[in-house]
């Protein structure tokens, strides 16, 4: 049985740049599981110099659902960077106009779990108090993100399951057996990114990497998977998977 936390983030926009450059003008429209731990070392305070705050998260340590709560929308807007990584723009610098791409008014639930209670703990004061030791984003620094607390829940893992089931977060490949098509919403517009990040070292290297399947307007996928969490919520019972 585990004990799950589950609270929403959500902000004007959001920025997850690409994998294959340091800087992207392509956002994907969802956080990746290192872009969460990020997040959630920013609410509790954990410390950020050389990146020390990934060491709370090994792998296997922390599992996190992601479900969409708001339709994803993408949206282009020209930006003028500074040519230069150092110091501020003055007046005879140049700009560099570039045209960024970032989710619009975005707002996902985050289901969170970690084997150091103290950690579970910690986030769950700061959740409920609604306070953060550093300012939370959405990716980039100046993207400001708000975040509520949901709920907190009892769980068990439910796996080899033989039918198919009503999966209302993001499935991870590694997780995925296939669709069922005999009971898929019409309704349903699915994306899927490759290489989503999954855990990352203290050099910010990933070195864990999975597919990814959700609904861009954050409805359930009805799929054939490994394994699930089901969540208990008034009359409300919904299938999450922690990864």
């Amino acid at each position: 049985m585990l004990k799950i936390l589950a609270f929403d983030i959500w902000g004007s926009y959001a920025h997850y740049k690409k994998i294959f450059a340091t800087t992207s003008a392509l956002s994907y429209a969802i956080p990746s599981k290192t872009a969460i731990y990020g997040y959630i070392g920013a609410v509790i305070g954990l410390d950020k110099f050389d990146n020390q705050y990934l060491n709370s998260f090994q792998p296997d340590s922390c599992k996190i659902g992601l479900q969409v709560r708001r339709d994803i929308v993408m949206q282009r807007i020209s930006t003028n960077l500074h040519p230069h990584t150092k110091g501020l723009i003055r007046k005879n610098q140049n700009r560099k106009p570039t045209t960024i791409e970032y989710v619009y008014a975005p707002k996902y639930r985050v289901y969170f779990w970690h084997k150091d209670t103290v950690i579970y703990e910690a986030l769950k004061k700061h959740l409920v108090n609604h306070t953060a030791v550093y300012t939370p984003c959405l990716g980039l620094a100046n993207l400001l993100s708000n975040f509520e607390f949901i709920d907190e829940y009892e769980v068990q893992g439910n796996k080899d399951i033989s039918s198919s089931i009503s999966v209302s977060s993001v499935i991870p490949r590694s997780y995925f057996k296939g669709f069922d098509f005999d009971a898929f919403g019409i309704e349903n517009e699915i994306i899927e990114y490759s290489q989503y990040a999954v855990e990352m070292n203290t050099e910010r290297e990933v070195t864990q990497r999975d597919d990814v399947f959700f609904d861009r307007k954050g409805q359930a996928i009805q799929a054939f998977v490994k394994q699930s969490y089901q969540l208990q919520n008034d009359n409300t019972k919904q299938h999450i998977i922690l990864f």
